[in-house]
């Protein structure tokens, strides 16, 4: 099947090599990043700027934060550059994308998922390397409150954001269409949250705390990989947004390694009729993240992406169960 490109011109495979060249990039400029001063200092402190999630925003692996990326303060600009690379049973995803920061007040991101479908896209008639892409575009603007300073205080730092989402998976076979349009759901959409998010410097048996919770407003088929709303039996497209929450904690074992998990709830909307590709379901995980210094994070985990899919067999077409497995993202930071 040919490779469906980027707007830019890259293949997805292309675009996502570029920027695993470019989080290599900053890992090795590391030296010289420590004697920045100025607008593009890194005046947060180490691991505050957390992790990136698969959709290019600060956060956990699936959630995000209210913090705002990088380690800039106010006045300041900073960034990252990420790579993930998630075996999730049956599916492999990559994604990876960069995200600026302005003044730890706005924050700006763009990132690229390719999702194989593997097994059970080869049983129905996909072929064995078909994959689900999106492109997704967001903002995150920091309301109120400040991770470090707010220590005597319980009010937590509370952000909006959106996210467009634009799909360019490959046509169905035999359609000339893009296959979520063909399986009846859209390309495109945008999603909308609210999020507070608890930092404790002095937490738990004196460790680093974080506990963080919030709403996704959405219509969005397993976050847009499958499209947006759905047409059931009756052959009317359906939509309108679901209120969808995500949860997220994590407890710092020393400065530099976090443990931790997280919750993300799905709307389910009908697609692809007796195909019934959105299976709906909870995403989470269970997770360790390394921050070795300021411009590197290494996040390992445990994901279960609940039931994507469908498959043929015996004949039958059933759900795809087998959806968990291993996750590992690079973040590097600038």
């Amino acid at each position: 099947m040919e490779t469906v490109p980027l707007k830019q011109g890259l293949t997805g495979s292309a675009a996502l090599g570029s920027v695993a060249l470019l989080t290599a990039g900053l890992m090795a400029m590391a030296p010289q990043a420590q004697a920045r001063s100025g607008m593009f200092a890194e005046g947060g402190l180490n691991a505050t700027g957390g992790v990136t999630s698969i959709t290019g925003v600060a956060g956990g692996g699936l959630n995000p934060l209210a913090f705002i990326g990088g380690y800039e303060t106010d006045d300041q600009i900073g960034g990252t550059a990420f790579y993930t690379h998630d075996i999730a049973g049956s599916y492999a995803l990559n994604a990876g994308g960069a995200l600026i920061g302005i003044d730890n007040r706005v924050e700006i991101s763009v990132a690229r998922q390719d999702f194989d479908l593997g097994r059970p896209g080869n049983s129905l008639g996909l072929g064995s390397n078909f994959n689900l892409a999106q492109n997704i575009f967001s903002v995150k603007a920091r309301l109120i409150g400040n991770a470090v300073y707010d220590q005597n205080s319980l009010e937590p730092v509370v952000s909006v954001g959106l996210q467009y989402h634009e799909n360019v998976s490959g046509a169905y076979p035999g359609s000339g269409r893009n296959i979520v349009d063909a399986l009846g759901s859209h390309a495109s959409g945008t999603n909308f949250y609210l999020v507070a998010t608890k930092l404790w410097l002095d937490g738990l048996f004196g460790h680093y705390t974080v506990v963080s919770g919030g709403l996704n407003v959405t219509n969005a088929d397993d976050e847009g990989l499958l499209g947006f709303g759905g047409t059931p039996a009756s052959g009317h497209y359906k939509s309108g947004y679901h209120v969808e929450p995500f949860v997220t904690a994590a407890y710092f074992l020393d400065r530099d390694v976090a443990v931790g998990g997280e919750y993300r709830d799905q709307p389910r909307f009908p697609v692809g009729g007796a195909l019934d590709l959105n299976q709906g379901g909870a995403w989470k995980d269970l997770f360790v993240a390394y921050f070795p210094n300021k411009n590197l994070s290494i996040t390992a985990a445990y994901v279960d992406l609940g039931t994507i899919g469908s498959e043929l067999s015996g004949g039958n077409i059933v759900p795809v169960k087998n959806s968990d497995g291993l996750y590992l993202s690079l973040t590097g930071y600038f």
